[in-house]
C-alpha cells in the first residue's frame, strides 16, 4: 500500500512539475516579443504620383494599394540623395552618404554594416534578389542572386555566388520567380528577411508582352508644369536638359523618330505619351509581382508575422516642369512612395505624414526585430510612428545633398522643413548643353546660388523667393536650420573655393545615369 501511495505522489509530483514548466514556457515565450519576418520591395525611380493609394489618376495598382489599405502610407518619405546607388546605401546602412562614402557614384564603404549584416548575426535567413547597384558583391545576406548594374528588361543576367546566367522572361517576373523558390526553400523554424529590389521603372521602360498594350488608344494627362520655362526659379536651374523634348538622346532605339510635321508641343506630347505608357506598363509588371508575393504570405499563413515594405529608391519626374529622371532637391523626386504593412503593430489604413528619411528603414527592420540599433547609425527607428504614436522630439527638417555634375544639372543641397526649401546650388556645371552637338562650352560655369521654395504658397514649385524683402526672415531662419542640420550630420561646410566642396565633381561625370549617358557628337557629325 505505501509503495502504491509513494508511486502516486511521484506521478502527482512529475505533472505538477510538467506543468510547471509549461506555465513557464508560456510565460517565457509571452515575456519574448515574435520575431517578425522582413519583405522589403524597393523598386527603381518608381513615382508615388502612379500608385492608386497616393491618389494615382493613370492606373489601378491593387496590390501595392493592398499595403497601404492593410497597412500604413507615409506622405512625406524622401531620400538623402536621389540617385540610385547613393539612396540604396542609405537604405542599407541608416547613414548618409558623406559618412558611408556613398556620394553621387562612389560606392560606400563595406565597413559600414548594413541591417542584413546586423539581422543575420542575431539570427535571421537574408536574402537578396534583383537590383544592388553598389558595385560589389553583396554582404550579410545567406543567398543573393543580382542584376549586373542596372541589369535588362527582357532575357537577363544574374549574378549569384554560383555564377552568372542568362535567364529568359521578364526581369520582374523573374526576380519574383527567384524570390518566391527562395522562401519555399528556407529554414521555416528562422525568421527571414527579403529584399527584393526589382529593375522597374528604370528607364529604358520595356514592359512585359502582357502590358505592352495596356495603353493602346488612350491619351494620358499631361502635368500642368510639362512646359514650365523656370522664369521663376534660379538661373542654376535652367540649363538642364533632362528634359521630356530631349528623350530621343536616350529612346530613339525603342521609339524611333517622331512623327514629321509636328509642333514642338506636339513633338513633346508624342514624346510624353511614349514615356508614360511605356513606363506605367513597366508599374503594371511590379504591381503584379508584389501581388504574388502577398498571395504567398496568405497561402502560408505568414501574413500576421510579416513586415511587408514597399518604397522605391527615389521619387521620378514623369514631365513635372518639362523634366524626365530624378536627382533635384523638389517634391517629384526628393519623396519616395512609402508603405508599411504589419498588422501586429500597424493599423489598417493609417496615413502618416510625420517626416521620413531612408536612413531611417535600417534602425527600424533591426528594432522591430529586437536587434539593438547602433549609435552610429543616423536614422531614427520608425517603431513609434508605425504604433501611431510620433515622438514629440520627431524632426520637423530634412537634409538633402546631391553631388554628381551631369546633364548640366549642378551639385546642391539644402533643408526642407514643414513649409520651405532652402536650396544651395555650389560646384560646377560640366556638361553638355543637351543639343545634337553636345555643346559644353554654352553651359560650363560655376554655380553658387541660392533658392527659397515656399511649399504653402507655391506647391508646384515654380518661384525663387529668396531674394523677395518679405522672406528674408524666413531666409534667416532656414540658414540657421541648415547649418544645424549640417553641424548635427558631420557634412559641415569645407574650406576652400566654392567647387572645391563637390567631391564627386572632380571625378569626372558619371557614366550610368539614365541607363547610359548618350553620345556627344562633335560640331559639324
Amino acid at each position: 500500500m505505501k509503495t502504491q501511495i509513494s508511486l502516486l505522489l511521484t506521478a502527482l509530483l512529475a505533472i505538477t512539475a510538467g506543468w510547471t514548466s509549461v506555465r513557464a514556457a508560456v510565460a517565457t515565450s509571452a515575456a519574448a516579443p515574435r520575431r517578425p519576418n522582413i519583405i522589403f520591395f524597393l523598386s527603381d525611380d518608381h513615382a508615388y504620383q502612379t500608385i492608386g493609394a497616393y491618389g494615382s489618376k493613370f492606373m489601378p495598382t491593387p496590390n501595392l494599394d493592398r499595403i497601404a489599405q492593410e497597412g500604413m502610407r507615409f506622405d512625406r518619405a524622401f531620400c538623402t540623395e536621389s540617385i540610385c546607388g547613393p539612396s540604396r546605401a542609405a537604405i542599407m546602412t541608416g547613414k548618409y552618404g558623406h559618412v558611408s562614402g556613398a556620394m553621387g557614384w562612389l560606392p560606400y564603404d563595406h565597413k559600414h554594416r548594413t541591417f542584413a549584416e546586423y539581422l543575420r548575426a542575431a539570427g535571421y535567413q537574408t536574402a537578396l534578389v534583383g537590383k544592388y547597384h553598389q558595385g560589389s558583391d553583396p554582404v550579410g545576406f545567406d543567398y543573393y542572386d543580382i542584376l549586373p548594374g542596372q541589369g535588362v528588361y527582357h532575357n537577363p543576367t544574374f549574378i549569384s555566388a554560383k555564377g552568372r546566367r542568362t535567364i529568359p522572361g521578364f526581369v520582374s517576373d523573374i526576380i519574383a520567380d527567384l524570390s518566391l523558390s527562395w522562401l519555399e526553400h528556407r529554414d521555416p523554424n528562422r525568421p527571414f528577411v527579403i529584399s527584393i529590389h526589382d529593375k522597374a521603372a528604370h528607364i529604358s521602360w520595356q514592359p512585359a508582352k502582357r502590358h505592352e498594350s495596356l495603353f493602346d488608344g488612350k491619351d494620358l494627362p499631361e502635368p500642368a508644369s510639362i512646359g514650365d520655362d523656370h522664369a521663376n526659379r534660379a538661373e542654376a536651374v535652367k540649363p538642364a536638359w533632362l528634359q521630356v523634348d530631349q528623350l530621343l538622346r536616350w529612346q530613339g532605339k525603342e521609339w524611333g523618330e517622331a512623327p514629321a510635321g509636328l509642333t514642338p508641343e506636339q513633338r513633346r506630347s508624342w514624346l510624353y505619351q511614349k514615356m508614360m505608357k511605356s513606363y506605367l506598363g513597366c508599374v503594371a509588371g511590379i504591381d503584379d509581382n508584389v501581388g504574388r508575393v502577398l498571395d504567398w504570405l496568405d497561402r502560408n499563413h505568414l501574413a500576421e508575422d510579416t513586415i511587408v515594405i514597399y518604397a522605391s529608391d527615389q521619387g521620378f519626374f514623369l514631365g513635372e516642369h518639362g523634366w524626365f529622371d530624378k536627382r533635384w532637391m523638389m517634391e517629384e523626386s526628393l519623396r519616395m512612395p512609402l508603405l508599411v504593412r504589419y498588422p501586429r503593430l500597424i493599423q489598417p489604413g493609417s496615413v502618416e505624414t510625420a517626416m521620413t528619411l531612408n536612413i531611417d528603414f535600417a534602425p527600424t527592420l533591426l528594432d522591430i526585430a529586437g536587434v539593438p540599433v547602433p549609435a552610429d547609425m543616423q536614422g531614427r527607428s520608425l517603431r513609434p510612428v508605425l504604433a501611431g504614436q510620433v515622438p514629440a522630439d520627431w524632426r520637423h527638417s530634412i537634409y538633402y545633398r546631391y553631388y554628381a555634375t551631369e546633364f548640366a544639372l549642378p551639385p546642391h543641397y539644402g533643408v526642407r522643413t514643414e513649409r520651405y526649401k532652402l536650396i544651395h546650388y555650389q560646384g560646377p556645371i560640366i556638361a553638355d548643353d543637351g543639343t545634337p552637338t553636345g555643346d559644353a562650352t554654352r553651359i560650363a560655369r560655376q554655380i553658387d546660388e541660392w533658392e527659397l521654395l515656399d511649399l504653402q504658397a507655391d506647391p508646384k514649385e515654380t518661384t525663387n523667393f529668396y531674394h523677395d524683402p518679405k522672406y528674408q526672415t524666413v531666409a534667416a531662419d532656414l540658414h540657421r536650420e541648415l547649418d544645424r542640420l549640417r553641424q548635427d550630420l558631420g557634412d559641415a561646410p569645407a574650406a576652400g573655393p566654392a567647387g572645391l566642396m563637390n567631391q564627386q565633381g572632380r571625378l569626372g561625370p558619371m557614366h550610368t545615369g539614365p541607363e547610359t549617358a548618350p553620345p556627344v557628337h562633335p560640331p559639324g557629325k
